[in-house]
């Protein structure tokens, strides 16, 4: 039962990584190759953090029955009763879970470290052939991953200086020990944001005017950022075309190379920046060697790639823009007005309940979970600055467990462990999801995001998983060698195969202490948004409420959107005016074929009916006058011709 169980949450962990990965790719449009290694990335990750529960639950059965070992083996007399511990939900044997935490987290390790870097350098890669990517990613990692090693190398001799053998367990440690350094240090800087961001983020989110205020000022900022690459891609077509029109013939295979780098350009692209086609002046057409070497070929089919993506980026980031304030204006108008917000029926979910959900719902129910994870950020910070105390439990984390497991029953401490690691996970993917790396790294939720950023991060996520479920069993007294005081006596089975950090010193001393440290000091700098101050200050664009050129960006990205609403209201006004005449072409067309067809009914009428009336004359009068007609003469029939 506790296999199918298992099997189960593996399933439901599938669905959400394919929902996930559709909702942030293009998986027709992506390699396959990309789509797979990033779907077992993401899967692999998720996968620790909905399993991980229950290793903490089978962990309190396993120290219920120490605990009832030990009673029993006392020698007082008569013999205590103690009740049988009772199994959790979805419990398996231990060797299953540890072989499960095996497979996942050196398959992460592989792909982070060694497949996912390479396969980001191969999409980028300017060369035409397989082989040659290839060859430019390792090229490219050559660097990083001479770099890891001497960290690596300077670590283990640090450990030798210290006395600590080396053998084969220790060896392993010390690798996972640092490879999760890394991932702590990340871990401080994405918390250090999320803690504060995730809360604030909900509570703008059910204040309007701030939200319209704010995309505003983001559509203004991209206008310029836009505008920029569209140039680019100008520039970039150009030149190609240049260079793909002097070439007459396809010697050494360089116009067919081309011709491949041209076919990055979209048909969309091309429409959308070159609505008459008219993009090379032949008169300015400059015959140049340059670029038909191997290597300049290389660059600029690099180049390309580089620039397409930055534009695709920028458009869709546009376009979600752009309909956000379209929106917001139209449901701020209705509620003003008292008129129905209308919607599109493109969803499952009825409109009436939409409208509900929008003008009556959303604001207070994001104000409360604003209040609710304000309260969860407070509780993860206390939690990770007391965590090392031992001799009481003194971590908000480790005391709800732990009254968990004493006052109800262990099983319920796998719900307390599955809401405490969602939430530090969800503060941690918060700030991997949003974040945005200039022209390097962007998760577009609407299916647009480009190779290079979705196998970013897989990479980040595969790093930053399991140091999070390492400072969460610290924070709740799970890892023996931090609450060692407290003879817990029992262990995970992912610590078991992760090991401990106490092994290199340097780490066991220190690290306990001070990045829980640097959390709260990130988190008072986000807090009083430090940063965005600093950089609106020297010249970057910061939202920054009440001054004067955040206020001036914001009526410019305005002006802007009432430009969109007017074009798209002209679109929409062409395309009912091609409707109508559409329709009104139809309906002439079906009634003139009708007006015809009646013409020609009653036309064969009139035309029958003289013939017949002349037919009854002439039989009255074929006793008088058939000697007049000889047997061969017809009726004339001039008049049948003149009424035609």
């Amino acid at each position: 039962m506790g296999t199918v169980s298992l099997a189960v949450q593996l399933f439901i962990v599938f669905l959400l990584t394919s929902y996930l990965l559709n909702k942030y790719s293009t998986i027709r449009k992506q390699n396959p190759i990309v789509t797979i290694s990033t779907f077992i990335g993401w899967y692999f990750s998720l996968i620790i953090v909905f399993v991980l529960p229950l290793d903490v639950a089978i962990t309190f059965f396993h120290k219920c029955e120490n605990d009832r070992q030990r009673v029993l083996n006392t020698t007082s007399t008569p013999a205590p009763i103690v009740p049988e511990c009772e199994l959790p939900g979805g419990y398996v044997p231990d060797d299953v879970l540890f072989d499960l935490w095996r497979v996942v987290y050196w398959s992460a390790q592989i792909l982070t470290w060694l497949i996912l870097p390479l396969l980001q350098s191969y999409v980028t890669a300017g060369n035409f052939t397989i082989f040659g990517k290839i060859r430019a990613a390792v090229i490219n990692n050559t660097v990083y991953y001479a770099i890891y090693s001497l960290c690596f190398l300077a670590i283990l001799i640090y450990a030798m200086f210290k006395g600590v053998s080396i053998n084969i367990e220790n060896l392993k440690v010390i690798l996972v020990s640092a490879s999760n350094t890394w991932g702590l240090f990340l871990l401080v800087v994405l918390l250090g944001h999320g803690l504060v961001e995730l809360p604030r983020s909900l509570w703008h989110h059910g204040n309007r005017h701030y939200r319209l205020r704010k995309t505003y000022f983001d559509i203004e900022k991209l206008a310029s950022e836009k505008s920029e690459a569209e140039e680019n891609v100008k520039e970039i077509y150009k030149k190609v075309r240049v260079l793909f029109n002097s070439m007459k013939n396809d010697q050494n295979g360089q116009r067919r190379k081309v011709r491949t780098i041209l076919s990055k350009f979209s048909d969309d692209v091309i429409d959308q920046l070159f609505p008459s086609r008219q993009v090379i002046d032949n008169a300015n057409m400059e015959e140049s060697g340059d670029y038909c070497s191997e290597a300049k070929l290389i660059n600029l089919h690099k180049k390309t790639i580089y620039a397409v993506q930055t534009l695709n980026n920028a458009t869709a980031q546009w376009k979600v823009l752009v309909d956000r304030a379209l929106f917001l204006e139209n449901l701020a108008f209705s509620e003003s007005n008292g008129y129905n917000l209308d919607l599109a029926r493109n969803t499952c979910v009825p409109v009436g309940v939409r409208r509900f959900w929008y003008t009556r719902l959303q604001t207070p129910f994001c104000r409360v979970l604003g209040v609710v994870t304000v309260f969860m950020t407070f509780f993860v910070l206390l939690s990770e600055c007391t965590f090392f105390v031992v001799s009481y439990t003194v971590s908000p984390a480790a005391f709800v467990t732990e009254y968990a497991s004493n006052r109800f029953h262990y099983k319920y401490t796998q719900f307390v462990a599955f809401g405490i690691i969602v939430y530090l996970i969800t503060c941690a993917y918060f700030t991997i999801f949003r974040l945005q790396i200039y022209k390097y790294y962007h998760l577009d939720p609407n299916g647009h995001t480009d190779e290079n950023s979705i196998l970013f991060s897989a990479i980040l996520l595969c790093r930053l998983t399991p140091p999070i479920c390492l400072n969460f069993l610290g924070m709740i007294h799970m890892d023996s060698h931090v609450s060692m005081a407290k003879s817990f006596g029992v262990e995970t089975q992912f610590t078991k195969l992760m090991g401990h950090l106490d092994v290199i010193p340097i780490l066991a001393k220190g690290i306990n202490i001070y990045l829980p440290i640097c959390i709260i000091l990130l988190c008072a700098i986000h807090y009083y948004r430090v940063g965005a101050y600093v950089l609106h200050n020297i010249g970057f664009d910061q939202f920054v409420e009440s001054d004067e050129m955040t206020n001036d960006m914001i009526n410019s990205g305005r002006s802007l959107v009432q430009i969109e609403r007017n074009s798209i209201k002209r679109s929409n006004e062409r395309n009912q005016r091609n409707q109508s005449w559409t329709n009104t072409i139809t309906s002439n067309t079906s009634t003139t074929s009708n007006a015809v067809n009646k013409y020609k009914r009653s036309r064969k009428n009139e035309e029958e009916r003289p013939m017949l009336e002349e037919e009854e004359e002439m039989e009255e009068v074929s006793s008088t006058t058939r000697i007049s007609l000889s047997p061969t003469e017809h009726p004339s029939s001039s008049g049948f011709f003149d009424d035609m």
